[in-house]
């Protein structure tokens, strides 16, 4: 049988991507921060459901993730370049201000710092590391490109972001795929490895 990991990682990254969210809702502006939110419930889950048991082995996902992670920064730079916090505060009318200094801060030099560390620890199947692959793969991603496809719906013109959206769904999805076949494997030779029972 398959050993069971154990439960202190999940538990620590549930913790803290509570008060992630926590921080979100109480400081930027409510759409961003429930984009984020769900981000992190569907990242979280994402994590739990295929890479927390069998953390990913295959240099070429982890690979993959990186690449992804470098269009990130290309986005952002497209969102900073277009005043992406001040017109997601303009568009939805909020009363919270976003200054650029924690954008930059918080989503592009500290994330950025985040998912270039656990790409180096998805490298040697560190668990947690693994929950940044699902961060991006579903919340930095794929979310995030779909919400930049609403954004200038909502505005009726241009908004920050949009030109580099397609590359978010695009790496997303690749990397999704290439998550689930990963598991898939693992999950296979591991059932191999198993000594048949004796009857």
């Amino acid at each position: 049988m398959t050993k069971r990991p154990e439960p202190y990682s999940a538990t620590v990254m549930a913790i803290l991507a509570l008060v992630f969210c926590a921080w979100a809702l109480f400081t930027l502006p409510i759409q961003g921060a429930v984009i984020l939110v769900v981000a992190s419930v569907l990242g979280w889950s994402g994590w739990i459901a295929f890479s927390y048991t069998r953390p990913v082995k295959s240099r070429k996902v982890i690979a993959i993730y990186l690449c992804a992670v470098g269009f990130q920064l290309i986005h952002m730079a497209e969102e900073y370049t277009g005043g992406f916090p001040h017109e997601i505060v303009e568009l939805f009318d909020s009363p919270r201000d976003w200054p650029e200094n924690e954008f930059l801060l918080v989503f592009v030099f500290g994330f950025g710092a985040l998912y270039f560390f656990a790409g180096a620890g998805a490298l040697y199947r560190i668990r947690v590391a693994n929950f940044f692959l699902w961060w991006y793969a579903l919340g930095a991603g794929l979310l995030n490109g779909i919400a930049h496809f609403v954004f200038p719906i909502i505005k009726g013109g241009y908004f920050p972001g949009l030109y580099t959206a397609a590359g978010h769904l695009v790496m997303s999805g690749l990397l999704i795929y290439f998550l689930v076949k990963e598991n898939r494997r693992l999950k296979a030779a591991d059932q191999a490895s198993e000594p048949l029972l004796v009857r």
